[in-house]
């Protein structure tokens, strides 16, 4: 599944099992391992963590 911000496709392979938010970093852990984004503002970081969350079940 992807998330489109600014233009930059990220990609996440579901399940997440676990997820680590700094400021405006954010490290997941998908099936394909351990990934780690940085956005420009933290609303950016928390609206991906948000959807994050809701896209995991």
């Amino acid at each position: 599944m992807s998330y489109l911000v600014n233009g930059q496709e990220i990609t996440v392979n579901f399940p997440v099992d676990s997820i680590s938010v700094n400021k405006t970093s954010i490290a997941f852990t998908d099936s394909q391992g351990k990934n780690k984004q940085t956005f420009s503002k933290r609303i950016e970081t928390l609206n991906f963590m948000k959807w994050l969350i809701s896209s995991n079940k």
